[in-house]
């Protein structure tokens, strides 16, 4: 009995160690890339649509995301303290992109890579069809490829060629690297001195300085580069350091200008339109404090973990062909709840705001009303919008089931009120042209009857409005026969035509009824 014991309580530990990597698989990275800078002409693509868009700026970015550049474009990607510049005409792919490696492909072009931590340094790699390149400590490297060669430079620091026969390529370097069937061929020379260059460098020399967001912030927290030449900070009594923006317009709120798409694996996830406007809804919380919005990043982490959208949502969103209701968000405060709705581990939350605000279970704090109670308020402020288009047809929204069937039966409702009101409305237009085909033999012909019978086209209107001839003797004469035939031609010309176009004014019943969408 006691060895029976002893070989279930090891089989469950065996078990327990070997689903801790698959608990964790289920969470999603905590470090994001950032399209920062578009322009000219940028496009992106993700390996779930695999279709090439117009790029735009604040787009998250993860594996299998790709950007292209064309003749006059350029583009800058930023993940935490790293940053990659792209000339014209250059593709580059995120190969893997978690909180262990990031992994870049360049296809075709130029890139330049600004590794600012030596700690990431040996976390970032950039391969091409012809060798793996890694930088061994903090600096400024280039690398080119074309006609299947490539070249790599380093402007400040060492990069390591990864190959069976590998070497350094130092400060002031560049190696020209080719294919000679497996075997790898190198020729060195100096680093080129183009356009590219000039411009990389400039831009390099002026984010160089440490800026005051440092103080407070990681710089691994991807967008927090672009705070302190939009907004200043200031110390909140309770929640510490608390940025705010410069120039917002009249009635801006969090979360209010940009829009929500679909990125893998978050799910929907907030794009917002200001050039600041990554950090501050990715990371932390915000507040109302003098009459101002200001956002609290809370305690300083080393790797702070992206998240999709910090808010409330309220109302439902329906997922499948009909339009369903609108809905509103609300920014969430400084240790209010934030619950995911994508895959995810209770380490996920704790990681997420547990070191910042510290973690708790309570609702909203200092008196504000309960989102759950107040139509999903907070400080009095909701956002409203429409339901976003879906990107991607394999989702994992976790709603409530009760209110999906709510919804259809309420959809259902519509449409059957709808179609009624349709059935309803056909059947008024057909009975009325009806009444209208069929009433119209029916017309008194008046004292003008004899001379319409012998006319085969229907009522005889010109004659019944036909003046009395002039050149009668007597006004108590009868009209003369000859000239009857007088307004003839004027009624004879319209008279085939009506009737021609008449069979054409009613379908019949059954024909069209139109089916709104709910």
């Amino acid at each position: 009995m006691k060895t029976h014991r002893s070989s279930l309580a090891f089989f469950i530990v065996m078990l327990a160690w070997l689903s801790a990597p698959a608990l964790a698989q289920q969470d999603p990275p905590g470090r994001v890339g950032r399209l920062a800078a578009v322009q000219g002409q940028v496009y992106g693509s993700d390996s779930v649509a695999g279709e090439w868009s117009q790029a735009e700026p604040n787009l998250p970015l993860t594996d299998g995301d790709r950007i292209s550049t064309g003749p006059v474009g350029r583009a800058e990607l930023q993940v935490g303290s790293t940053t990659l510049r792209l000339h014209s005409r250059t593709e580059l792919q995120v190969v893997r992109l978690d909180d262990e490696r990031m992994v870049f492909q360049l296809k075709t072009g130029s890139v330049a890579m600004r590794v600012r931590s030596a700690q990431v340094a040996g976390e970032v790699e950039i391969v091409t069809a012809e060798a793996r390149l890694r930088p061994l400590r903090a600096g400024h490297y280039r690398v080119d490829r074309m006609d299947d060669r490539t070249q790599a430079s380093s402007w400040r620091g060492e990069l390591r060629v990864e190959d069976e026969f590998g070497f350094d390529i130092a400060t002031g370097q560049q190696a020209e690297l080719w294919r000679d069937g497996k075997e790898m061929r190198h020729a060195w020379g100096n680093p080129a001195d183009d356009v590219f260059a000039e411009r990389v460098l400039a831009e390099d020399g002026r984010e160089d300085t440490r800026t005051a967001s440092e103080q407070f912030v990681s710089p691994e927290m991807t967008g927090v580069a672009e705070l302190d030449r939009h907004g200043r900070w200031d110390r909140h009594p309770d929640y510490g350091p608390v940025w705010y923006p410069l120039q917002v317009t009249v009635g801006w709120a969090p979360y209010k200008q940009g829009r929500w798409a679909w990125v893998r694996p978050w799910g929907w996830t907030w794009v917002d339109s200001a050039p600041w406007g990554f950090a501050p809804f990715h990371y932390g919380r915000w507040v109302q404090w003098n009459n101002r919005w200001g956002w609290a990043p809370g305690a300083y982490v080393a790797r702070p973990v992206f998240s999709p959208g910090l808010v409330h949502w309220s109302g439902t969103v329906r997922i499948g062909g009909r339009q369903g209701p609108g809905v509103g968000w609300a920014p969430l405060a400084p240790r209010e709840r934030y619950v995911p709705v994508y895959r995810h581990t209770p380490r996920h939350i704790d990681r997420i705001e547990g070191p910042a605000f510290g973690r708790s279970d309570r609702g909203p704090v200092g008196g504000r009303p309960d989102w759950r109670t107040d139509g999903g308020r907070r400080d009095g402020t909701r956002i409203d919008g429409p339901r976003p288009e879906f990107r991607d047809e394999r989702r994992d929204w976790r709603m409530d089931r009760r209110e999906d069937r709510r919804d259809d039966r309420q959809d259902e409702r519509r449409d059957e009120r709808g179609d009624r009101r349709d059935e309803r409305r056909d059947e008024r237009r057909e009975d009325r042209r009806d009444e209208r085909r069929d009433g119209q033999p029916a017309r008194p012909a008046g004292p003008a009857a004899p001379a319409a019978a012998a006319a085969p086209m229907g009522p005889p209107r010109p004659v019944m409005v036909a003046p009395v001839p002039r050149p009668a003797p007597a006004p108590q004469a009868p009209p003369p026969r000859a000239e009857a035939p007088q307004p003839m031609p004027r009624a004879e010309a319209p008279q085939p035509a009506l009737e021609r176009a008449q069979p054409a004014q009613g379908p019949g019943r059954g024909g069209w009824r139109g089916n709104p969408e709910p």
